[in-house]
């Protein structure tokens, strides 16, 4: 079995999980979308389960936030927020949200839980990181790094299920403008008057 009839009924898979959800997908949609037979799934792959846990770990599908982009920071609060929130928005897409959002069933929930939380825990770990770096260049008028990076992952997080879940029926301003207005907002709660 080659490469590429792996890769389509994976993500023929991802495609019917952030459609259907984990549990309506059946391997005979699966094999219909991926325009292969139901046996070539099964000589690929055990399972159901097992086509989600080999994007998961193999393909790292959801991929966290690195800490190097911090080396990207210009150490500017309003800017490296705009930054490092854009970066957020381009790895944390629509389709990955509603790949995590199928993928809450409780068949599966156990095993797939690390994998989901590498998003929002990634950029968490590198915003308490930065946050850490400004108060000690005097930037911020607190020390509460896990606070302030829980709220900024919340805001960003939250925003993007929400555009998932209900698209533009909620939802009445573009990313940009999301992001850009909350920093604004973001950054006036916490930086240090002068």
């Amino acid at each position: 079995m080659g490469d590429s009839v792996k890769e389509k009924i994976v993500v023929s898979t991802l495609k019917l999980i952030s459609e259907k959800g984990y549990r309506s997908t059946t391997t005979r949609n699966i094999a219909e979308e991926a325009g292969v037979n139901e046996v070539t799934i099964f000589r690929c792959f055990r399972s159901k389960k097992d086509i989600v846990l080999y994007a998961l770990k193999e393909l790292e599908l959801l991929k966290p936030m690195d800490k190097k982009i911090l080396e990207k920071c210009k150490w500017d609060l309003k800017e490296d927020l705009l930054m490092l929130a854009e970066e957020y928005h381009k790895n944390f897409t629509e389709d990955k949200a509603k790949i995590m959002i199928g993928l809450r069933s409780p068949e599966i929930f156990e095993e797939v839980k690390e994998y989901l939380m590498r998003i929002p825990k990634g950029f968490k770990d590198v915003l308490i990181e930065y946050f850490k770096i400004m108060y000690q260049k005097g930037m911020l008028n607190t020390d509460d790094f896990e606070l302030l990076a829980f709220s900024f992952l919340s805001l960003n997080f939250g925003f993007i299920l929400m555009k998932a879940s209900y698209g533009r029926k909620l939802i009445g301003f573009s990313n940009d403008e999301f992001v850009r207005r909350n920093i604004e907002i973001f950054v006036k709660g916490i930086a240090k008057s002068s």
